[in-house]
């Protein structure tokens, strides 16, 4: 049978379908409580975004006030810092670094400067993506009722001293690109790496690095599509997933809430819901923290990748 030709009025649709954004309380969208919270994350983790995860989360009353008020002592100090260098340090995917996309960049126009700037971006990225996996993997261990830290005398010594309060100095809180708003060649890109990783949205990190697509479109073809859903890849995603869990139970107390603790504010449904969400989003920051180590790694090797960049 002759195989049908391509519709190029339906690939043109395709190509230029809206990317619907995925159902979250954006930075912007957060009001009273909840901005106070989002604005007590940014300074407290030291990190110039609010995870996709907390952002969906959000949407359920009472869930993240509650459960960040429980891992903030926790979160806030040496002893998690040091859990998310663990976690950084293994989080290489096995085999060869992706190419230095500069040659490409510096083809494309690009200056020195401007590479400066997104590697910036990166550094932050890479700083942060640990730390979301410890926020994330206490509160999914907490709501299920397993050990999430209060086991244990917890941190001494240096480990129980606060980190500063506050952005980093130089660094800015991100820009991320809407993605309903984004050109068309823009959400392309978008769908492409969540696609790739069989996600539910782009990362906030895809988010901005879309602020330049041509460099986005490299990554993507260079770095993350060969590695995507390989053995390798879930080997790491599942090790450092170890790390992270084995590091909040370490916590001084528990870094979360249970659902029972809270099941008389929240129906059966959105019990059902966060649930599945902390199961969906532990995968997925594990995914998230790889793909962009692996994205510097490009630039300047896995050691300078897996550094933390922001030590106080």
């Amino acid at each position: 049978m002759t195989k049908p030709e391509a519709n190029s009025d339906d690939d043109a649709t395709r190509a230029t379908a809206v990317l619907k954004t995925f159902p979250q309380v954006d930075h912007h969208q957060a009001t009273g409580e909840l901005a106070r919270v989002y604005e007590d994350i940014h300074c407290t983790l030291r990190l110039p975004w609010v995870a996709f995860a907390i952002r969906v989360l959000s949407q359920f009353p009472h869930f993240v006030p509650a459960a960040w008020a429980a891992l903030k002592p926790q979160i806030s100090t040496r002893y998690a810092e040091r859990g998310a260098d663990l976690i950084r340090r293994a989080a290489l995917v096995p085999g060869a670094a992706p190419p230095d996309p500069r040659t490409k960049l510096l083809a494309n126009g690009w200056t020195p400067a401007k590479i400066a700037e997104l590697q910036v971006s990166l550094h932050c990225l890479n700083y942060g993506n640990p730390k979301y996996l410890l926020l994330i993997t206490a509160w999914n261990e907490a709501w299920n009722d397993r050990n999430a830290g209060g086991n244990a005398g917890g941190p001494v010594g240096r480990d129980a001293e606060l980190l500063p309060y506050g952005l980093p100095e130089g660094v800015e809180k991100f820009h991320l690109i809407d993605p309903d708003q984004a050109p068309p060649e823009v959400q392309a890109l978008l769908r492409r790496v969540r696609d790739a990783f069989l996600h539910h949205g782009p990362a906030s990190d895809y988010r901005v690095l879309a602020a330049w697509p041509d460099y986005l479109k490299v990554a993507i073809e260079d770095a993350l599509e060969p590695v995507a859903l390989t053995a390798e890849f879930d080997e790491t995603a599942r090790r450092i997933r170890a790390i992270a869990r084995d590091h909040v139970r370490g916590f001084a107390a528990p870094g979360g809430i249970r659902w029972r603790s809270i099941e008389d504010k929240l129906s059966p449904p959105q019990i059902a819901g966060i649930t599945g969400l902390l199961f969906l989003y532990n995968r997925f920051i594990a995914d998230i923290t790889i793909a962009v180590i692996r994205l510097q790694q490009a630039f300047e090797g896995g050691e300078s990748a897996t550094e933390n960049k922001f030590p106080s």
